[in-house]
């Protein structure tokens, strides 16, 4: 015998449920949620979160939705009654744009079922009316919004007279007053607001191409728009803007002049991930920041889990390190290690080779410091996929395979057809202030367990960065 009864609605994923009621002189029992039951009427959503909310007479709430997280919803009313209200506001859809409503009350004990990609809402019929309704998502306030109960193009029929109230008596919040028209909401862009600090360097340059490919919205700064540094200065910025992530490619790069200037790079690759993480918490949105892998001692022979206990060897690396540990104090953060980093921007050890081998038969590199080559564009778009994920943490991203200082310069000058002479070399022969960890390949395997995505052998990363350099005519 089923539990259930499900009634399609008007919109499809909307269903009207009237449960089994038992009924005595002693009163009733029913099972207002029972997962097996629901799943027999076709219904396998995961509720995560329960609400409960009281309305006088003449409230009305809504139209409520998140632009990001979806909330489907089982709603009941446990006292009173209310008219409920579902508005399909799913893009593409062929009811985008339709409305239904449905009569719920503790008397008829019929539930609604909402699923994602509807706005909802619900007038009070009777004072001290109660509601009860289950959520598959968490509220996340960054991503709350709203249109207006009595939008013309969406023409809702409240039924004011059917039930005793006029328009003028109804009462709203302060928010629900402000909300969209269906309208703006249609042409209003609809997702995620980026702040791309170091904007400039190659990782926030391939970030900026991969926004603008795929439409999100984002503002980049570099030092001369945004000092990261001032954490008023950044607050201030964050506030005026709605911001939902804020990912931070500025960092102090120069591994050896660290050494000489520590100040300038705890600034850089410490503080300024703590100020944004900060920041970011206070605010309730996402936080992305990058790591090294100079963070580990290099005394492994494979590659490095996030599991392994770093032991940085430099003022660079400890920093870093520091960086770290401080923005995996917010629970939002996604701290991304990688390695070798090469891409269009700044200067990097592909370009370094390509310049060497100009007027010149003969180069000596060194063959004893074994990493992973990363290309940025790879950095970039890897990282996005994870975010989209929202399972936060520390991960390892480095492009497939590992090599030598040696290996990744013989494979360039080979692929720009330079005719000189390679040398293997070693650290020593190139006395430097900073210490080098001799083996630091990064294991990707965590984030690619979570994307469901193999990130690509750098050899291939090396292909498609010497294809771009040709087409910016620098090659």
């Amino acid at each position: 015998m089923n539990k259930l009864k499900k009634i399609e609605a008007d919109l499809q994923g909307i269903y009207i449920i009237e449960p089994l009621v038992f009924e005595d002189r002693r009163g009733f029992f029913l099972e207002s949620y029972s997962k097996a039951e629901f799943e027999k009427i076709g219904v396998t959503t995961n509720f995560i979160q329960d609400n409960h909310s009281n309305s006088k007479k003449g409230v009305l709430r809504g139209l409520h939705f998140q632009t990001k997280y979806s909330q489907a919803k089982l709603v009941r009313v446990i006292k009173g009654r209310i008219f409920d209200i579902v508005v399909d506001i799913r893009k593409g859809s062929s009811t985008y744009g339709k409305w239904c409503g449905t009569e719920l009350s503790a008397e008829n004990k019929k539930m609604l079922y909402i699923a994602k990609g509807f706005a909802h809402g619900f007038l009070a019929l009777e004072d001290d009316t109660e509601i009860e309704y289950k959520c598959d998502e968490f509220y996340a306030p960054q991503y709350d919004s709203g249109i207006m109960w009595n939008d013309e193009d969406i023409n809702i029929n409240w039924n004011f007279e059917k039930y005793g109230l006029k328009e003028e008596d109804i009462v709203l919040s302060e928010k629900d007053k402000k909300h969209q028209s269906f309208k703006e909401y249609t042409e209003k862009y609809i997702g995620e607001n980026v702040l791309l600090t170091g904007a400039d360097g190659q990782l926030g340059q391939d970030f900026q191409k991969l926004f603008d490919k795929l439409e999100i919205k984002y503002t980049a700064t570099d030092y001369k728009e945004l000092d990261v540094t001032n954490k008023e200065k950044v607050k201030e910025f964050v506030d005026k803007n709605n911001f939902t992530i804020i990912i931070n490619c500025a960092a102090y790069n120069n591994v050896d002049e660290a050494e000489e200037e520590p100040q300038k790079c705890y600034a850089l690759n410490s503080y300024v991930p703590k100020y944004l993480a900060e920041i970011c918490k206070e605010k309730n949105i996402l936080f992305v920041t990058y790591s090294t892998d100079f963070v580990f001692d290099g005394e492994r022979e494979i590659p490095y889990t996030e599991e392994d206990i770093p032991n940085p060897l430099s003022i660079y690396s400890k920093a870093k390190l520091e960086g770290e540990r401080y923005s995996l104090e917010y629970k939002k953060s996604f701290v991304i290690r990688t390695s070798w980093v090469f891409g269009m921007g700044n200067n990097n050890f592909c370009k370094q080779v390509i310049n060497w081998s100009k007027g010149r038969d003969k180069l000596r590199i060194v063959d004893d410091q074994i990493s992973s080559p990363t290309y940025s564009k790879d950095l970039a778009e890897y990282s996005w996929k994870l975010v989209q994920t929202d399972k936060y943490g520390l991960y390892h991203l480095s492009n497939g395979g590992e090599a030598s200082k040696f290996e990744q310069a013989q494979y360039i000058l080979k692929k720009i057809g330079w005719n000189g002479i390679l040398e293997r070399a070693k650290t020593k022969d190139f006395p430097l202030p900073a210490k080098r960890a001799e083996y630091s390949k990064l294991d990707s395997g965590k984030i690619e367990k979570i994307i469901n995505k193999k990130i690509p052998h750098w050899k291939t990363g090396i292909d498609r960065f010497l294809e771009e350099m040709k087409e910016k005519g620098e090659i």
